[in-house]
């Protein structure tokens, strides 16, 4: 077997999944159906981006499964439906294993009584079938060459995605789990993160086709670094928790994408990013990132202050009012000091994430210029 970076295995496995396919297929077409309803323009487009429509036997199993497909109860309030609910089961390759956890979440999820889904079960037998039926065949083999594109870019770039990791880590992690990625087709964003054991995880995992690949490669980096190497703590809080995501976010996303393209931070926005978090962190995680620079004859507050009047700028060029303009209205660029925040660090070169993750992010003292304190404290003699 071939080592990597000194590990017995590669860090991703990536494959497809036809039955992964098949629900996230059947998912699309049915979110897609109902978020366009009374929507000509929008049903167009969803038409053409392949959710609606996608194929005749996704249409037939619609028309055979009405009862179900129509039942009320199996809808979330956000209008996504019970095939995301079930989509964990479509790794598990023992059927009555699947079928148990099934009927678990429709017990508990959705509030279904056991009679009834009995009633329901004939449904996912044929839903674990459709995989098969020839007329999605284009859609598997679409899928098959999309994920072919992804493995054969994470293959080619991997060694140096994790070597900059390590670098930034200041060591190499103990591996402490694996991933396997499931691919599924390119239509509907896709992110779900399922641990299957306390060393094991399935993520399921698609974008959109014209996804830039850089952006790809640093998500499957996350998944690469997380659990396997950093999972959370069963002391953490809910609110540390959080906070040690936004570092995960900052770590992997999009330090390696701006590692692959030189870009703003603010290029690539993470699944269910948390703007209140990310801004909290950000000035330190920069104070983290170039702690160490001095190795290669730079200085930490001028690369700091590189990288904050690189992300300014990118936050500048956002239209006023835009949702992404909001989103990182915390960082607050402006008020940030470089030769402070590379102060804080001067004496924790050797600082290892958990420990980064103790530092208390609302204390603004080891990162903001100093009329900006004075105006905090001032604010917050006003309200007292």
């Amino acid at each position: 077997m071939v080592k990597r970076l000194g590990y017995e295995e590669p860090h991703l496995s990536i494959e497809e999944n036809g039955d992964a396919v098949t629900n996230r297929v059947l998912f699309g077409e049915v979110y897609g159906r109902v978020q366009t309803r009374g929507n000509a323009e929008l049903r167009n487009k969803y038409k053409e981006y392949g959710i609606i429509n996608s194929s005749p036997a996704v249409t037939r199993f619609i028309e055979e499964h009405k009862a179900i497909i129509s039942d009320r109860r199996l809808y979330n309030k956000d209008g996504s439906n019970f095939l995301e609910g079930i989509l964990p089961t479509t790794v598990i390759k023992n059927p009555e294993e699947r079928k148990a956890k099934i009927r678990t979440i429709l017990s508990v999820m959705y509030g279904i009584a056991d009679e009834e889904i009995t009633e329901m079960m004939p449904f996912f037998d044929d839903l674990f079938e459709l995989k098969d039926d020839p007329d999605l065949k284009k859609i598997m083999q679409d899928t098959k060459a999309y994920k072919e594109t992804i493995k054969s870019k994470w293959n080619d770039h991997e060694r140096g995605i994790m070597s900059h990791i390590e670098r930034v880590l200041g060591y190499r992690p103990a591996r402490l789990g694996k991933v396997k990625v499931y691919i599924v087709n390119p239509t509907i964003n896709t992110q779900r993160s399922y641990p299957e054991s306390d060393d094991s995880t399935n993520f399921i995992f698609g974008k959109p086709r014209g996804e830039d690949i850089n952006k790809i490669l640093a998500n499957l980096a996350h998944q690469a670094i997380h659990q396997p190497m950093f999972p959370y703590k069963s002391s953490m809080t809910g609110k540390q928790r959080i906070e040690f995501h936004a570092f995960i976010k900052f770590l992997a996303d999009k330090d390696v994408y701006n590692y692959l393209t030189g870009r703003s931070y603010l290029d690539i926005v993470t699944e269910n990013e948390n703007a209140e978090a990310m801004g909290k962190v950000y000035p330190y995680f920069l104070g983290y990132r170039y702690r160490n620079v001095t190795r290669d004859g730079l200085d930490p507050a001028e690369e700091i202050r590189k990288a904050i009047e690189r992300d300014k700028a990118y936050f500048d060029s956002l239209p006023l009012g835009s949702k992404k303009r909001r989103l990182f209205e915390k960082y607050e660029f402006e008020k940030l000091d470089p030769r402070k925040i590379a102060a804080f660090f001067r004496e924790k070169r050797a600082i290892k994430p958990y420990d980064f993750a103790k530092i208390n992010f609302d204390d603004k003292t080891h990162v903001y210029k100093s009329k900006y304190l004075v105006r905090e404290e001032e604010a917050e003699k006003e309200v007292v």
